[in-house]
């Protein structure tokens, strides 16, 4: 992994392409939560990093295993089901988010899936259904290749960092605000907040640490990691943290690197790594969680045992 692994993405250039991209996967992330058991803190909604984009992973279907996702090279959504059979709808220029909704919709019927589904996007400033979204799609391929690069290169650090932890973690990517992250449970249950809605209620009644990529928006277009721990740690906003560029930011109550900055490292790799650090650090520390506890030695080399 070497500096150039950690493109620029300046978001005005790829912007087009990161709304229809954003809009799809939400798309997959509907099949996904229409079809996959209830898990703790929405797990069973995310979405996951492949050699070709994202994917929904296995979904169960009566006696049936689906499964789709995007490809970035084809330019496609894809479904592929258990029996042999496979649908594909092609995404981009020339075919609005109605119409791709529409011949996805239409391809899992085809393939036996029949499911409700809401049509609405969720943390997204264009809330028009996908069913009513006439909107032209943009996919610029070199585009959304460059961001998948990225995601694979930011993939490696943070399964680097969850790899010594000895408890349930994930990473996936969210398709909501479309962030790429890394979770680390404690394994200790919280009381829901009563003053949040449906979605929070059910996402904050778990301590954890949440670590992530988001690229920016609109409003804030510059990409940053960011993190946060659930619940929040008496003075974690004067906590330390490395690299130098990272901070807390009281207006999102989570530590944020900017991306650029990071990039700027001497070795961005050990930069990104040090800030999920810092954050894990606080979490032992002010958080109390039991470092002891949680670390995980991985096997020595195994010789001719394997």
């Amino acid at each position: 992994m070497n500096r150039e692994s950690w493109s620029a993405l300046p978001y005005e250039e790829w912007a087009p392409t990161k709304k229809t991209l954003q809009m799809c996967s939400q798309m997959l992330g509907k099949t996904r939560l229409a079809l996959v058991p209830p898990q703790p803190e929405w797990l069973n909604t995310c979405l996951f990093l492949d050699a070709r984009g994202f994917t929904t992973g296995p979904m169960p279907y009566g006696d049936r295993v689906f499964s789709a996702g995007i490809d970035l090279f084809d330019s496609t959504l894809w479904v592929n089901s258990s029996d042999g059979r496979s649908e594909t709808v092609a995404i981009g220029e020339g075919r609005c988010i109605a119409v791709i909704w529409t011949d996805y919709r239409a391809a899992l019927l085809r393939l036996g899936l029949e499911t409700e589904m809401s049509d609405r996007p969720q943390e997204s400033a264009d809330t028009t259904p996908f069913s009513q979204n006439q909107h032209d799609c943009t996919i610029d391929p070199a585009h959304a290749q460059r961001f998948h690069r990225l995601l694979c290169t930011i993939n490696g650090v943070f399964e680097e960092f969850r790899s010594t932890f000895f408890g349930r973690s994930s990473v996936q990517l969210w398709w909501g605000g479309f962030d790429f992250a890394v979770l680390l449970f404690s394994g200790r249950h919280l009381d829901p907040p009563a003053d949040k809605g449906y979605i929070m209620r059910y996402d904050l009644d778990a301590e954890h640490l949440n670590a992530g990529f988001w690229v920016g928006d609109d409003n804030s277009p510059a990409p940053i990691f960011y993190g946060y721990l659930v619940p929040r740690a008496d003075g974690c906003e004067v906590a330390p943290m490395q690299p130098q560029h990272a901070g807390w930011v009281e207006s999102m109550e989570e530590w944020v690197l900017p991306y650029d900055s990071m990039r700027d490292c001497a070795d961005p790799r050990q930069a990104l790594l040090d800030f999920l650090g810092s954050v894990y650090g606080v979490a032992t520390d002010q958080g109390e969680w039991d470092a002891a506890s949680f670390e995980y030695v991985a096997p020595q080399a195994p010789g001719a045992e394997l």
